[in-house]
C-alpha cells in the first residue's frame, strides 16, 4: 500500500531525474572532456554585421544548437559598421580566456588593407569552420537588366553609370562586385552600405541597379517575385537557385564568396579552443542547426581548428592580393 511518505519520495524522486535529463547534455560534454577550462561568466560572441544576413544568421542558429554541449549561456552581440572593422576591432581587443569569441571571415585580413583599422590577422585565432557561400549578383524583378549579358553590355557602354551595392566597403560581398568587374572588363560604382539587410532595401527602394550578396540572404525575395538573380560565382550551380547560371557559363572565370569560421582573441588558450572545438563540432550536427541552414540555403562546411588553420593559410594570399588590386586601382 503507497502511503503518503511514498508518494513524496517518488515525486521527489521525479523531480530529480527531470532534472538530470534538463542538464544531461552538457554534464556529458563536460564529463567527456573533464572540467571545463572557461572562467566563470557568459561565453560572448560578437557578429560585426548587423541582424538578418547570412553571418548573423549562421551565427546565431549555431550559438543555440551548440549551448547543451558547453557549460556556459552564450550572447550575440551585433556590433555592425565600417564593413565590418568596428566589430572586429573591439573583438580584437577583448580577453583571451575562451567566454569572448567572434565571427571569423576574409575581412579579417582584407579590411586592414582598405582602411586604418585597429585590427590584424595576427589578433586573432580560427576556432572551427561552420559555413560558406558564394557570391550573387542580384537585381530588382522589374530591372532592365534582365540578363547578365543586357548588365555588361550596359556598363561597357556607359562606364561608372550602373550602380553596384554591397554590405560594406572592404568586405567579401565589396571584393566579389570589384573581383567580377574586373574579370568582365567593366566600371561599377561601388555603394556600400552597412549589411545585407539595408542592401536589400536600397534595391528594392530603388536607389541602386544591383548588388552582390549570398544567395539565402536573397532567396525569399526571389521567391517571392521582387529580385532576380543573374549569375552566382561558383564553380557549379546553387542548389537553392539551379536555374541561375554561373559566372563561369558566361564565359567569366571566376569563383568567389564568403566563408564563415568561429574565432577568438589570438591568446586564447588551447584547452579553451579544444573545449569550445567540441562544443560546437556537437552543435553543428545538431538536427536543428541542420534543418535552419538547410531551409535558408546556407551551405555548411565544417573543418576543425587543424583544418581551418590549413584552410585560412591557403585562401588569405588571394584574397589580400585582390584587396591590394581594387585598392591601388581604384577612383580616388
Amino acid at each position: 500500500m503507497k502511503t503518503a511518505a511514498t508518494s513524496r519520495r517518488v515525486a521527489l524522486a521525479s523531480l530529480a531525474l527531470a532534472a538530470l535529463a534538463t542538464f544531461a547534455p552538457a554534464q556529458q560534454a563536460l564529463a567527456q572532456g573533464g572540467k571545463s577550462p572557461l572562467p566563470e561568466g557568459n561565453i560572448n560572441f560578437i557578429v560585426p554585421v548587423p541582424p538578418g544576413g547570412g553571418t548573423d544568421m549562421t551565427f546565431r542558429a549555431l550559438m543555440e544548437a551548440s549551448r547543451p554541449y558547453l557549460d556556459r549561456t552564450v550572447v550575440v552581440l551585433n556590433l555592425p559598421g565600417a564593413g565590418g572593422a568596428v566589430g572586429l576591432g573591439q573583438a580584437a581587443r577583448k580577453p583571451a580566456n575562451g567566454l569572448n569569441l567572434n565571427s571569423y571571415t576574409s575581412e579579417i585580413f582584407t579590411l586592414p588593407i582598405f582602411m586604418p583599422v585597429n585590427l590584424a590577422g595576427k589578433d586573432f585565432r580560427p576556432i572551427l569552420m561552420v559555413n560558406e557561400d558564394p557570391a550573387c549578383i542580384v537585381v530588382s524583378a522589374d530591372s532592365k537588366f534582365q540578363t547578365l549579358e543586357s548588365l555588361i553590355a550596359a556598363a561597357k557602354a556607359n562606364p561608372g553609370a550602373i550602380s553596384m551595392g554591397n554590405s560594406g566597403f572592404g568586405n567579401i560581398w565589396h571584393l566579389s562586385a570589384a573581383a567580377f568587374a574586373k574579370k568582365a572588363g567593366i566600371e561599377l560604382l561601388q555603394i556600400p552600405y552597412n549589411g545585407a539587410s539595408p542592401t536589400v532595401q536600397a534595391l528594392l527602394g530603388g536607389h541602386i541597379q544591383a548588388f552582390v550578396a549570398s544567395p539565402p540572404e536573397v532567396i525569399e525575395q526571389v521567391k517571392g517575385g521582387k529580385m532576380k538573380v543573374l549569375a552566382v560565382m561558383s564553380d557549379k550551380r546553387s542548389a537553392i537557385l539551379p536555374g541561375v547560371p554561373t559566372l563561369k557559363e558566361k564565359g567569366i572565370d571566376l569563383s568567389i564568396g564568403t566563408w564563415r569560421a568561429v574565432g577568438a582573441p589570438a591568446g586564447t588558450p588551447d584547452e579553451a579552443v579544444k573545449f569550445l572545438q567540441d562544443g560546437f563540432a556537437k552543435g553543428i550536427k545538431e538536427k536543428s542547426f541542420i534543418e535552419f541552414m538547410n531551409a535558408r540555403g546556407l551551405t555548411i562546411r565544417y573543418l576543425d581548428t587543424k583544418d581551418t588553420i590549413d584552410f585560412v593559410a591557403r585562401e588569405r594570399p588571394f584574397y589580400e592580393a585582390l584587396a591590394t588590386e581594387i585598392k591601388a586601382t581604384a577612383k580616388p
